[in-house]
């Protein structure tokens, strides 16, 4: 359990293709937070300007 418990941590459990999938999905994860704090600041700014219309 152990031995598989960090296969699965690094992405070693199914050779190289599992490697580039874990480092993709790690990719989208942590753009996550950045992607939705930069639409939460435009939409913000963005309703401002329609009231002002």
């Amino acid at each position: 359990m152990i031995r598989l418990n960090s296969d699965l941590h690094v992405g070693t459990i199914g050779g190289l293709s599992t490697k580039i999938i874990a480092s993709i999905t790690c990719l989208v994860c942590a753009s996550l937070p950045v992607t939705g704090t930069v639409i939460w600041y435009n939409r913000g700014r963005g309703s401002k300007k329609r009231r002002r219309r």
